[in-house]
């Protein structure tokens, strides 16, 4: 208990800090009433609940909601997002919790991936996943996992006109991509989305670096 109400006085904080949205994640991440979901990503905890912990990246990692689990599970956790307010509330979150976690505002163009550096890369809901999909890859370490979630295309006939098409994946568009993985789980399902929160219809991938 004592531990989430840190966290909680810690996120109140930083959106009551006199900062001003500056693009439009900064808005989502300000907001009074997000339209996101606040805990971590339901298939990231069960996957990575079968992992050995090393170190984790966390891909357009907003507020940091699953950058601060896998800290939580001794993880050592990177994270980068366009969002300044967003990075901002998770490093006053890990710095209430006193957990080790490195946030920086960068984008995927900008950051430095790195070569066999990720022991597991976390994609959820990033709209410029085709467009990092080589330093991505050539960033996870053998025997490295990566953990997508993100809509099917179908999830516009649920709200139109439907997602971004940056997060949205035709059928078995993952296991193209990823295709020179093996592929641990795939799943194509209709599940409450972590960005909008409702239900639709989703895919999620996990696979491995052997």
């Amino acid at each position: 208990m004592t531990r989430l109400l840190a966290v909680f006085s810690a996120l109140v904080a930083a959106v009551a800090a006199p900062a001003q949205p500056s693009n439009s994640w900064d808005a989502a991440y300000l907001s009074a009433n997000p339209s996101f979901r606040q805990d971590p990503n339901h298939f990231l905890v069960e996957v990575a609940a079968e992992l050995e912990p090393g170190a984790a990246l966390d891909v357009g990692m907003g507020q940091g909601r699953n950058a601060l689990h896998l800290a939580r599970k001794g993880w050592r956790v990177t994270g980068f997002d366009v969002s300044p307010a967003g990075v901002e509330q998770a490093r006053a979150a890990a710095k209430a919790e006193g957990l080790e976690l490195t946030a920086v505002v960068e984008g995927s163009a900008e950051f430095d991936w790195g070569e066999e550096r990720w022991d597991l890369i976390v994609v959820a809901y990033f709209p410029f996943l085709r467009q990092s999909l080589e330093p991505l890859l050539r960033s996870l370490r053998p025997g490295g996992s990566i953990v997508v979630e993100a809509y099917h295309a179908d999830a516009a006939l649920d709200r139109p006109p439907g997602p971004s098409p940056g997060v949205t994946f035709d059928d078995n568009e993952l296991l193209e991509l990823f295709s020179g993985l093996r592929v641990i789980e795939y799943q194509d399902r209709r599940g409450i989305a972590d960005w909008g929160l409702f239900k639709t219809r989703l895919v999620r991938l996990h696979a491995r670096k052997d």
